[in-house]
């Protein structure tokens, strides 16, 4: 562990790990400044067994001894003994952990909620106007934090006077609410696929190959969702932007949905895929439904929205947990809450 000369952690490894990437990096903590995220290094989670071999992977790319202290998302719940990924095969026992990477200690989190911690320490600039009031995000009050990947991230950010709390969710796996009789075919097409449809199977990078194939699309094959999701940006094949017009409007249904069900004042939209298809987040598929809340229509045009356009917010975010840990001296091992 490196220690500055006032005894605090200066230097540690943060981590992001998603079902498709595993990312690395060492931060270092200042005391009255946000961290600083050294060089990225990514992974693809399929070209190793778990966490230890990209962790060795990583440790020989950089070339020098890593700090003996670290910070880690996980795109899995934290709980229990063994964390299973629900878009990854990978597992990780948390039993030895310590030991097996070389760390005095260890912090994990929800990948999401790691996202969810690094929004206070996120200047506005990197916070683009997506819908609602402009502005700063409010100082007070909750924040739900959402945006598509291999699955879909939902976290809760609370912020009161003294406190900031960040609460992991597993808020993605709620049920679909199809509108019209066209959402109705492509609910059943997943109920048929998954024995259920739940919003993480429609907002996600695999939910628009879904999608595609639920409105009758045959052209894109399994593994073929990147290609996809360019047809559908570019509008080079109709169906496939069909599909993915069909994702912005029910994540902006689920994005208002969570936002009424946690209370919130703010909503913050991340993650890459989020970035790509900005200009339809800001179009009125995406607005149409977040507001379309009958009684509370109103109420939901209050909610400022915006977008994480900073590169690696759970990198950031993963370090500010720590640091926030190692301030409060929360226990070693907890959930980031």
């Amino acid at each position: 562990m490196r220690l500055s000369k006032g005894g605090a952690i200066a230097d540690l490894v943060v981590g992001d790990i998603g079902g498709t990437h595993a990312r690395f990096a060492i931060a270092s903590l200042g005391k009255d400044t946000r961290p600083r995220i050294g060089e990225v290094r990514r992974y693809l989670t399929a070209e190793h067994e778990g966490l230890a071999s990209a962790w060795r992977a990583f440790a020989r790319d950089c070339g020098c001894a890593l700090p003996r202290a670290a910070s880690i998302g996980i795109a899995a719940p934290i709980e229990g003994e063994i964390l299973q990924f629900p878009n990854s095969p990978w597992r990780i026992e948390r039993r030895g952990l310590e030991e097996k990477l070389g760390l005095d200690r260890l912090v994990l989190i929800n990948d999401f909620g790691a996202i969810a911690a690094s929004i206070p320490a996120l200047g506005d600039e990197e916070l683009q106007h997506i819908g609602g009031p402009d502005g700063s995000l409010p100082s007070q009050g909750v924040t739900t934090v959402v945006g598509p990947g291999t699955g879909l991230g939902v976290a809760i950010l609370l912020r009161r006077p003294g406190i900031c709390e960040v609460i992991e969710t597993e808020g993605s796996h709620v049920g679909f609410a199809p509108l019209t009789v066209e959402e109705a075919r492509i609910a059943d097409h997943m109920r048929r696929t998954y024995g259920r449809a739940s919003v993480e199977r429609i907002v996600s990078g695999p939910g628009l190959l879904d999608l595609y194939r639920g409105l009758g699309g045959t052209s894109h094959e399994v593994g073929d969702a990147s290609a996809l999701w360019g047809a559908g940006l570019e509008g080079s094949d109709p169906l496939a932007a069909d599909a993915l017009d069909h994702l912005v409007k029910a994540f902006g249904g689920a994005a208002g949905d969570l936002a009424l069900a946690h209370g919130a004042n703010a909503v913050v939209i991340a993650g890459s895929l989020s970035r790509r298809m900005a200009e339809k987040l800001r179009s009125p598929l995406f607005a149409g439904r977040f507001i379309a809340k009958g009684r509370y229509a109103r109420r939901m045009q209050t909610i400022p929205i915006r977008l994480v356009v900073h590169d690696e917010p759970g990198l950031l975010g993963a370090a500010v947990a720590f640091a926030r840990q190692s301030r409060s001296g929360a226990p070693r091992g907890n959930r980031g809450r």
